[in-house]
């Protein structure tokens, strides 16, 4: 049986063999789109931005220092090309929200729960889109990604000391468009 390789040699051997390069375009594929879609609110596009996304990492793998995990270095690329993709589409959104999931609004985790278990999710997330767009990446890279301090600190380049008060900025920010959106 073989080993499994782990992200940062495939990224090394795809150097000299471009199907090791296709193992982590498997790997990370719905991950990245399910990211760009969710950064950008654009299900459609998040396609063409994955591909982007693998097209610049296959042709900059060489930069990549495989001392440092691959999976920050993805998202990092992910994250750029989902800031240009909002610099030029950017425009304002209103959404209206016609569900109530203010209860629980206190717990933290509650909110994020729902938002994955509404039913109606798709107008949870419209929410997220309200938010600013530093603020949206930072919940879905820790809250939906699963991703680390270290790892949201790698990818957004920011401080590690500054990403929990980030975050907690961001969850009261949501949980106030969340209450104002359940009024209506």
């Amino acid at each position: 049986m073989k080993n499994k390789k782990s992200d940062e040699e495939l990224a090394i051997l795809s150097l000299k063999d471009k199907e090791n390069f296709s193992q982590i375009v498997n790997r990370y594929a719905s991950k990245i789109q399910r990211y760009i879609a969710r950064v950008t609110g654009n299900w459609q596009e998040s396609e063409d931005i994955t591909q982007e996304v693998f097209f610049k990492a296959y042709v900059n793998i060489a930069s990549f220092n495989p001392k440092l995990k691959f999976s920050s270095w993805l998202y990092r690329i992910a994250h750029n090309e989902s800031v240009n993709y909002i610099k030029k589409n950017y425009r304002t959104r209103n959404v209206e929200l016609k569900e109530n999931i203010n209860k629980d609004l206190s717990d933290d985790q509650k909110i994020f729960e729902k938002i994955d278990a509404t039913p109606n999710s798709k107008l949870v997330q419209k929410t997220l889109m309200e938010l600013p767009p530093r603020d949206r990446e930072i919940i879905n890279l820790v809250f939906f990604e699963e991703k680390s301090y270290i790892e949201v600190s790698d990818i957004l380049k920011m401080p590690i000391n500054s990403i929990g008060p980030t975050i907690s900025r961001a969850k009261n920010k949501l949980k106030i468009l969340i209450k104002n959106e359940s009024k209506t």
